[in-house]
């Protein structure tokens, strides 16, 4: 079956990656979610596990009447045909897949909603390094704060683009997250958008160009008015919003 460019299929094609998934993912008898199953080849992997139970997502139609064949005989295994962003999915205790670059964040995000245990995804290698990066580095913005907030992150390996079919240009990377029980506030959530929509000027820059904010409540934070945003920790984020809330 022919991938398809439009739903960023890129199916990993080396089974050594895919088993190390599975094992860094700890999937014996457990409940788990992968998000996006295409050819069935990491699916496959994670049955030989033995969880307790497998809903293998995939939103693509041929691609969830080829799982239902290969898999119909598997009791451990449940296909679900539809959108991983917009399903209603019963509970698990472990997410794992190699997700489309595209909708990346999305599912991060989404992910942030449930309650589980671990993930095991293989993303874009720059978003990444986004993810893991620190205050002050190039790549640090929105997603390494929210994703810092919402997850322990680490990025375990890098997965080389060849060891794709068909070949994307650019390098994948191994990520384990680990859920901090930490929920983001709407309000957490729209101060550290407006603060990084503008990382290089200063947060009182930042926040008077989202226009969101009155001068005096940005007065209120004092020195961190100063600060460029780049340098901001996640704990600094949050303590911005929560002084900007209570004025």
């Amino acid at each position: 079956m022919k991938p398809k460019k439009r739903l960023g299929q890129n199916f990993l094609k080396d089974r050594n990656i895919l088993i190390k998934e599975v094992r860094l993912a700890g999937v014996h008898g457990k409940r788990v979610v992968e998000i996006g199953a295409g050819d069935g080849r990491l699916t496959a992997e994670i049955a030989v596990a033995k969880p307790e139970i497998l809903y293998a997502v995939e939103k693509d139609r041929e691609l969830a009447d080829a799982l239902r064949g290969r898999f119909g005989d598997e009791k451990r295994v449940v296909v679900v045909e539809g959108d991983f962003l917009e399903e209603e999915l019963p509970e698990f205790d472990v997410a794992i897949g190699n997700i489309p670059y595209y909708i990346s964040s999305a599912i991060i995000f989404r992910l942030a909603e449930f309650k589980f245990e671990r993930a095991v995804l293989i993303v874009q290698k720059e978003f990444a390094e986004r993810m893991v990066a620190k205050p002050n580095e190039s790549n640090y913005g929105r997603l390494s704060v929210t994703s810092q907030l919402a997850f322990d992150v680490k990025l375990v390996q890098k997965v080389p683009r060849h060891l794709f079919y068909p070949q994307p240009k650019v390098d994948s990377a191994m990520i384990l997250l680990k859920p901090t029980g930490r929920k983001l506030a709407e309000f957490e959530e729209d101060v550290i958008r407006a603060l990084f929509q503008h990382r290089n000027k200063t947060v009182a820059n930042a926040l008077l160009h989202s226009k969101k904010f009155g001068k005096e409540r940005i007065g209120a934070l004092g020195d961190y008015a100063k600060r460029r945003v780049r340098t901001l920790s996640k704990e600094e984020c949050l303590e911005i919003a929560a002084i900007l809330k209570t004025r």
